[in-house]
């Protein structure tokens, strides 16, 4: 009998490291073509748009074989997240999951898996661009990628806000969080930054980077918008996306930057072949790398079979 699974309920169940850990068994699944993802679709309606994303993990990889959609709508009344998941062993229907918190967390895993391969080891200063519902989980999972991080910068257009977020992840994490006044002054000297905004253009210049720097810029999914500019990309050493067909649509920032001779697709690399070590993350402590993240439904599918297996144990959902 399927679960019908609630915010509430994917927040009660999944943690950071949990969600972490599937996402990169999962892009590791990818590399060895157990698992594939359908690039996101778009309906543009009148009054809103319908996006969709598909995902399948097979029998016998870290979901126990799953296949499933994410789909929401975006309308003026705000943004509805839902995952189906279905069974890719008999096809049965095995959940239906409000997804905006199971987004969220799997949006900083995917960040999170990335540090793991692409930041320096010694990494001890990361900056935040973007306050938002989604920089939480950024910081979140840089903190478990990286323990060894000492302080975050934090910056947000919003000075209360701003203040507020570096509060609560102080908190939250036990570790330093401290805002600051502007872009350059967050990202100066930092080893990771991770860029979480909605800017519509570039507010992340590649001269401000530290040699060594890892950048994940995770906010933009659309061609009417970048976090980065084409210096940022240009002298990015090692350059990764989540994947890269989506990559090709949806990627402003690697776009613009071929456009203008700044990049080459050749050099986009998939995250998978980086967690199956067929790619390395970095080749010297010097290299800025780039993950340029769009939000697959490999990771929603991979973070959906773990909550869903939680439910279960723990008797959590509504059945169906």
């Amino acid at each position: 009998m399927p679960l019908l699974i609630s915010e509430d309920d994917v927040s009660g169940l999944l943690t950071m490291p949990e969600a972490m850990n599937v996402v990169e068994a999962a892009f590791f699944a990818q590399a060895q073509g157990a698992a594939s993802n359908q690039p996101r679709g778009r309906f543009f309606l009148p009054g809103g748009v319908f996006h969709h994303m598909a995902a399948a993990l097979l029998p016998g990889q870290a979901s126990g074989g799953v296949v499933g959609t994410k789909t929401y709508t975006s309308f003026p009344g705000g943004t509805r997240f839902w995952v189906q998941l279905f069974s890719a062993e008999n096809g049965d229907l095995l959940a239906i999951i409000e997804a905006d918190r199971l987004g969220q967390m799997r949006t900083g895993a995917a960040t999170g898996v990335a540090a793991r391969f692409m930041a320096r080891a010694d990494a001890e200063t990361a900056a935040i661009l973007g306050t938002g519902w989604q920089a939480r989980s950024q910081a979140a999972a840089i903190a478990v990628a990286r323990p060894g991080l000492q302080k975050i910068r934090a910056w947000g257009r919003d000075a209360g806000r701003r203040e507020a977020f570096c509060r609560e992840i102080s908190e939250t994490l036990g570790r330093s969080v401290v805002p600051a006044g502007s872009v350059e002054e967050a990202v100066e000297g930092a080893s990771i930054v991770a860029c979480i905004t909605a800017a519509r253009e570039p507010i992340l210049k590649g001269e401000w980077l530290a040699p060594g720097a890892f950048v994940a810029a995770a906010g933009a999914n659309r061609i009417t918008a970048r976090e980065i500019n084409e210096e940022a990309v240009a002298r990015a050493a090692v350059i990764v996306v989540d994947d890269v067909a989506q990559a090709r649509t949806e990627a402003a920032e690697l776009i613009f930057a071929h456009e203008k001779r700044r990049f080459t697709w050749e050099r986009a690399h998939p995250l998978a072949a980086v967690v199956s070590g067929q790619t390395p993350g970095r080749t010297g402590p010097d290299d800025i790398t780039l993950f340029k993240s769009l939000g697959i439904a490999l990771e929603d599918m991979a973070v959906a079979a773990l909550v869903y297996e939680k439910a279960r144990a723990q008797g959590v959902g509504r059945p169906l």
